[in-house]
């Protein structure tokens, strides 16, 4: 923990000098973000069921992709992503797998 809090102030050091776009360090926070809320939940599960720590950490990831959604969302009205972007077949795929499996949990009932 304290080498990774040591490396996030030696990034930020770097950034002092040299600022990047607002979208670039919206992804970075949004990283940095998902990085400490994650090990918090790790850290402060206060229990030895790793069920009750896998479902914390799930939420969390669940919260993290609907966000990322939301940005990609953004990105495409913006007009700043097409379909001649190369990422954008293998997320079309994986969004096609995802959606199939959660309408399948839904329909389940679980």
């Amino acid at each position: 923990m304290r080498q990774l809090r040591v490396k996030l102030e030696e990034i930020d050091q770097r950034l002092q000098g040299d600022p990047l776009p607002a979208p670039v360090l919206e992804d970075l926070k949004g990283a940095v973000d998902h990085l400490r809320t994650t090990l918090w939940a790790a850290m402060s599960a206060n229990t030895d069921d790793p069920d009750v720590l896998t479902s914390k950490l799930i939420s969390l990831r669940l919260q993290r992709a609907a966000d990322i959604c939301r940005q990609i969302r953004l990105d495409i009205d913006a007009g700043e992503l097409d379909i001649n972007s190369a990422e954008l077949t293998k997320l079309r795929e994986a969004l096609h797998l995802t959606v199939t499996r959660v309408d399948r949990l839904y329909k389940s009932g679980m």
